[in-house]
């Protein structure tokens, strides 16, 4: 991968970009309102993928004890098949071992071939369904684990 792009911490100044990001990759996007909160949860990480000064990807968690979650992450479409979602996965996963995370959970559509395939190749497993748990269609979401230790 070339160096042309820069993860950091999501601040405040990227918010209107990232919400170019959510609202072209999400069929229930989050408000701008969420992600303002975020940045106040004590919980929270967000990790943005700055390509040029330009916001490319942005990734969230939250870590509480010995658990993190993904929150969501999202690539902008303009910069999809770039490996920034994996790169972005691997710099979360730094962070919950960093906080003393001993296992990274998430939620992804079965639809969502490119995800899930991603995951799987991070060495996430499937433990479980949510019934129905996306609003917009009724799909379920597969429950996704990583072990970090």
């Amino acid at each position: 991968m070339n160096q042309e792009y820069m993860v950091r911490k999501l601040t405040g100044h990227d918010l209107n970009q990232l919400m170019v990001i959510e609202n072209e990759s999400f069929s229930m996007p989050w408000s701008r309102q969420s992600y303002e909160n975020e940045l106040k949860n004590q919980w929270a990480e967000y990790l943005v993928c700055d390509w040029g000064g330009e916001l490319a990807a942005f990734g969230g968690m939250w870590t509480v004890y010995e658990e993190s979650h993904i929150t969501n992450l999202a690539v902008a479409k303009k910069y999809r098949g770039r490996g920034l979602g994996r790169i972005l996965m691997q710099e979360l996963e730094k962070l919950a071992r960093a906080k003393r995370a001993n296992r990274i959970l998430l939620e992804v559509r079965p639809s969502n071939a490119p995800a899930l395939d991603m995951y799987k190749k991070l060495g996430y497993i499937p433990i479980s369904v949510r019934r129905e748990y996306y609003e917009d269609n009724r799909e379920d979401a597969l429950v996704m684990i990583k072990h970090l230790i």
